[in-house]
């Protein structure tokens, strides 16, 4: 299954959309963005810091071109990436690039990239990202449906059959997310709660269950509220220990 079905449609989408996909892969990105050189202060179309990694400032340059990037554009942003002190440079381009701006780019500090191979770049870090976010804010329904940590005696009469209900409806759910890995969904094979064989693209399926996460989430709470329960927050910590026992 491929990542994303998202194709960039204006040179704004673009930078929007090469933005966004770090952010949700766990750099901080910001479009566009003014940045201090050696010539001065340069407006850049997407400005990448990423502490944890070694390439830790990053500047994108996004070509929304009918046509292919010429040489003397990567020579430009060479020495934009380089009188920044940056760590890398990636050009982004609609078309491609011509012969000559590959020749321009070798043995440089920046890298030259379609859209199609941007995403294919950063594929592995945002899938880990979004999977463990999945895990994350799924994780409390572990407590919500284990007979042993919900207080189900407490429930008011009238909540405990909504309840026994929300556990059928969102079971299936909460072992879809604790046990999905980066290879199902990369290798198109189908589980228990959702076959994503249905969704166009990994990205569309991960919305999917977020949102399906967070209904079943409000439910659970609903029915705590209504009988004025609350679970101790050590209960959640707990199940935070197994998070990412399946990933890769």
């Amino acid at each position: 299954m491929k990542y994303t079905g998202i194709i960039p449609e204006s040179w704004k989408d673009l930078q929007d959309c090469v933005s966004k996909f770090f952010n949700e892969a766990g750099y901080v990105a910001m479009t566009p963005y003014n940045i201090e050189t050696v010539r001065g202060k340069v407006e850049v179309d997407v400005y990448v810091e990423a502490p944890n990694e070694i390439a830790k400032k990053i500047i994108c340059e996004c070509k929304y071109w009918n046509t292919p990037v010429p040489k003397e554009k990567v020579h430009a942003f060479r020495t934009v990436v380089y009188d920044s002190g940056a760590t890398l440079g990636m050009l982004i381009s609609k078309n491609g690039f011509q012969s000559g701006a590959i020749d321009a780019a070798k043995c440089s500090n920046v890298i030259l990239l379609t859209w199609e191979e941007f995403i294919n770049t950063l594929s592995d870090k945002w899938l880990t990202t979004q999977l463990k976010k999945i895990k994350k804010i799924s994780a409390p329904l572990s407590v919500y449906l284990d007979p042993l940590d919900f207080p189900f005696e407490r429930l008011r009469e009238e909540d405990k059959e909504r309840y026994l209900n929300a556990c059928n409806t969102y079971s299936e759910l909460r072992s879809t997310c604790w046990m999905v890995k980066k290879s199902d969904l990369i290798n198109d094979e189908d589980n228990n709660y959702c076959r994503f064989k249905e969704f166009s693209a990994i990205d569309k399926y991960l919305e999917y269950l977020l949102c399906e996460v967070k209904c079943a989430l409000r439910e659970f709470e609903t029915i705590l509220d209504s009988s004025n329960i609350s679970i101790p927050e050590y209960k959640f910590e707990e199940s935070d220990a197994y998070l990412y026992m399946f990933l890769e």
